[in-house]
Order: C-alpha cells, then structure tokens, then sequence
C-alpha cells in the first residue's frame, strides 16, 4: 500500500494479535491493494464464490450480486479510472466475522464527468479538461466467510459525491489514470 490514507488499517495489522482478526484485516488490505491496482485476478481471489455487495445512504447504486457482477462492477470501475482512489481511513474496527472501516474516498475526476456541476466547493469553475479532488465519506463492511475470503461490501455512502477543487498537474499522481502519474 503507498497511500498515507490507509496507514490506520496498516497500524491495525501491525498491532493485532489474534489470528483471525489479523487474517480478516489482511484479506481486506490485500483486496484494496488489488482493487486500486486493477489486478482483477488478485482482487476476485480474496472474494467467496458468490459475493454480494450493497449501497446503502446517498448513492444511486444498488451494488453487484455474485462473481460475474463484481467483475463486470470493477471493470467499470477500471474503465473509468475510479478504481485508482484514496480511501483515507478514519476508523478501523474487527471482529472474527468482520472488519468494519470507516473514512473517505478521494478521486481524481475530469470536470466533463462532474455532471454538469458549474463549480468546485473552493469556488473555483469546473473546467472540462481540468481533473478535479471528489471526496465522500463512507463506511464499509467487509464480512469475512469462515475460511477468510470477503463475502462482499455493506458500503454506507454518507454524502454524495463533494467536488473539492480543482487538481494542479501531478498533484495526488496516485488518483485517477496512470497517465496522470506522468
């Protein structure tokens, strides 16, 4: 993992001692890492056969059911670059079926992909060329199966999506498309 964001769930590991909670919080660590990497392979590796996802609070989306879904899911994902985001974790939580996690998703995104939004919160007018900082706070439950894999996602969209400001070249290279990266 190379964003500062997801340290609290580093620090997790670091100082859990019971084997199942640790293999819990590595499985979710492990999907992350994947998930923003776009190695599918890897990613669908820490997921049961059957996986169920769901979007509750502020977001439009219902969420993918079963394996195909998911991958049809973080295709889309790929495609539109969504999948290289920061999650910046806030809180960190375990038990021996679950790993609760809570903080903000951070994304690069062009201002022709705002939905016609005019302005950013700093004031600033969204350029269509222009990639733009979009935030918003979440909460995920990551319920683990008996033999260690992720049965899915309970996503808890607190906010829709806020459009922070606008990005200056190579800043948060990590966000959005490689091609940002230089």
């Amino acid at each position: 993992m190379k964003t500062p964001g997801w340290q609290p769930l580093l620090d997790r590991i670091s100082a859990e001692s019971d084997p199942v909670r640790l293999r819990n919080l590595e499985v979710v660590a492990r999907h992350v890492v994947e998930e923003v990497a776009g190695n599918m392979p890897a990613l669908m590796a820490t997921l049961v056969p059957h996986p169920e996802y769901r979007v509750w609070g502020a977001s439009d989306s219902v969420g993918p059911s079963g394996r195909d879904e998911v991958v049809q899911w973080y295709t889309a994902l790929e495609a539109a670059d969504r999948n290289r985001l920061d999650y910046v974790i806030h809180r960190v939580v375990v038990d021996e079926s679950c790993v609760v996690t809570e903080g903000d998703f951070q994304y690069a995104i062009l201002g022709r992909d705002l939905g016609g939004a005019t302005a950013t919160e700093a004031g600033e007018t969204i350029r269509p060329d222009d990639y733009h900082l979009v935030t918003h706070r979440t909460t995920v439950l990551w319920p683990i199966s008996s033999d260690g894999l992720i049965e899915g996602e309970h996503i808890y969209a607190g906010e829709r999506h806020r459009i922070r400001r606008r990005l200056e070249s190579g800043e948060l290279p990590h966000l959005g498309p490689a091609t940002r990266a230089g």
